[in-house]
């Protein structure tokens, strides 16, 4: 906590902000203004978009080991309710006074800490039909138009209690849409309320499964071997690599999203392991980018940091274990790139912070929902720190304006 406030000490003085933001909610959306809002629940990945005509987007809602003690892990801001009802919660506030509605939710891949998990401690939904745990309590509450993950193409998902319960949540909201990934297209994830009016706003689909857009019109290239060519077990395709990627672009601004794709194969590993690499030819430079796998000891590879050169990396730790040292000192080299290496990670664990040192320092946060807010056109955005300890989260920092690079 000490080393928390020391960095927002610091972001209080060397950051341009609006000093009467400070310990107040978070102004609400405008029309025009996209925001992205990385939430913290400690128990897994979820962020929660407005695009610029007020469309509403959930990527992931992770509940790991849902409703059961997790050493280091304590829940945010408190255990009084599960993360799927936090993330709700949250949701449900930042779309205030409108009643909240999610056009799109989408689960990048098919893990408990993106997805939600089933336990003995999860609750049955009303009426018996599934449990609820992450995507399915989050989307029990608030209406979801429609679903999207990344199939069963390539690599089936498990047959476990998990994908037993998320099935039968699609089949029991019979009004929603499920939809698979099209993996290099951007005309599946569109504005919803008035999409003429904003002709520079695209949501482009990257990467899932073993797909990655080629970078032109909508155009793919498979970096993946059949599997029945694959002779050794472990050069098999995991599920955090077939994880769907997703670029948003508004105006001169862009961002990326990629669930736990890894960059850096384990030695001796085939180089196609590195999803990274083929995901950072494809989209170029970008301004914010979340760290893929919670910054763990295979993502943020160093020509993945050099394509895109990002100057605000979104850091979604929630376990002891994230980020790894050596993840975090190439997210911070200023080697591979000039300017800010701006890192905002969401719930950074006492343990973590102890094993990597004084690094942690050079850090912009080390917990808090990390909102993004993007001004009108993509010119310029603003990176603020809400307090997660807290059922009415506040304004404890403010960061910027960057610049779009365009």
């Amino acid at each position: 906590m000490i080393r928390f406030l020391s960095v927002l000490a610091c972001a209080l003085t060397l950051s341009a902000q609006t000093p009467s933001e400070i310990g107040k909610p978070l102004l609400p959306w405008t029309r025009g203004t996209l925001d992205i809002h990385q939430i913290s629940t400690g128990r897994g990945n979820s962020a929660f978009l407005r695009f610029p005509d007020g469309t509403a987007m959930l990527v992931d809602a992770g509940a790991a080991a849902n409703g059961e003690a997790m050493a280091f892990n304590e829940p945010r801001p408190n255990a009084t309710r599960t993360p799927g009802a936090w993330i709700a919660r949250y949701v449900a506030n930042a779309m205030a006074p409108e009643p909240a509605k999610l056009d799109y939710a989408l689960i990048t891949h098919f893990h408990a800490d993106h997805m939600g998990d089933v336990t003995k401690a999860s609750a049955p939904a009303a009426g018996g039909a599934y449990k609820l745990t992450g995507i399915t309590e989050t989307g029990g509450s608030i209406p979801i138009a429609t679903l999207i993950d990344r199939g069963t193409a390539y690599l089936p998902p498990p047959d476990d209690a998990t994908m037993k319960n998320y099935r039968a949540f699609i089949a029991e909201h019979t009004s929603m849409k499920h939809e698979t990934i099209a993996v290099g297209r951007s005309d599946q994830i569109v504005l919803r309320r008035d999409p003429q009016a904003y002709p520079s706003f695209e949501v482009r689909n990257v990467a899932a499964n073993g797909l990655v857009w080629s970078g032109t019109g909508d155009g793919t290239k498979t970096i993946f071997p059949p599997l029945d060519s694959i002779a050794i077990a472990e050069d098999r395709p995991s599920e955090n690599m077939c994880s769907i990627g997703l670029r948003i672009r508004y105006g001169k601004f862009s961002y990326f999203t990629g669930g736990d794709m890894p960059g850096i194969p384990d030695a001796g590993a085939p180089e196609w392991h590195s999803v990274e690499t083929a995901v950072a030819k494809a989209i170029g430079p970008t301004d914010v980018h979340v760290v893929n796998h919670h910054g763990s000891i295979d993502p943020a590879s160093a020509f993945f940091l050099s394509t895109l050169r990002s100057p605000v990396m979104i850091l979604p730790a929630w376990s002891s274990t994230h980020p790894s040292q050596d993840s975090l000192k190439r997210m911070l080299a200023q080697r591979l790139y000039p300017g800010p290496h701006d890192v905002f990670a969401v719930t950074m664990r006492e343990p973590a912070k102890a094993s990597i040192g004084s690094r942690v320092e050079q850090m912009k946060a080390t917990h808090g929902h990390i909102v993004v807010r993007v001004e009108p056109g993509g010119d310029q955005y603003r990176v603020y720190v809400l307090d997660d300890m807290s059922e009415t989260p506040n304004v404890v920092a403010v960061f910027g304006p960057y610049k779009s690079r365009g």
